[in-house]
């Protein structure tokens, strides 16, 4: 297993991440992705990462509400393993499929005799 995969795992283990505090959590999901980033191949995808991270965690700062703080921080943590798992940084695409209920009309009663010709 690879220096990166180790780096990355460890910020899934559950019981050592439980336990610490929102503001552990952000610092150590911080550290984490940065040291993915530092044996990430090729050059230009671990800059991508480096810039991105910085960039999303300083429009993140000034958070308040805890629970848009959890979200947060398993979004970077989902990020982090899709990109280990696909080898892929960049984040997937995601696609809005409406949700629009379907109505459809019972099925005729043959014993219904009224719309015969």
């Amino acid at each position: 297993m690879s220096k990166k995969i180790l780096s990355a795992y460890n910020a899934i283990d559950h019981t050592l991440f439980s336990k610490l505090s929102q503001r552990d959590k952000t610092i150590y999901m911080y550290r984490s992705i940065l040291r993915l980033a530092n044996g990430w191949e090729p050059d230009s995808q671990r800059e991508d990462i480096r810039n991105e991270t910085r960039s999303t965690f300083q429009k993140n700062k000034y958070l308040t509400d805890p629970e848009m703080i959890n979200d947060k921080i398993e979004e970077a943590r989902s990020r982090m393993l899709t990109a280990l798992h696909y080898n892929i940084p960049y984040e997937k695409k995601k696609y809005n499929i409406p949700k629009y209920q379907i109505q459809m009309k019972p099925p005729p009663d043959p014993k219904d005799e009224s719309n015969i010709c």
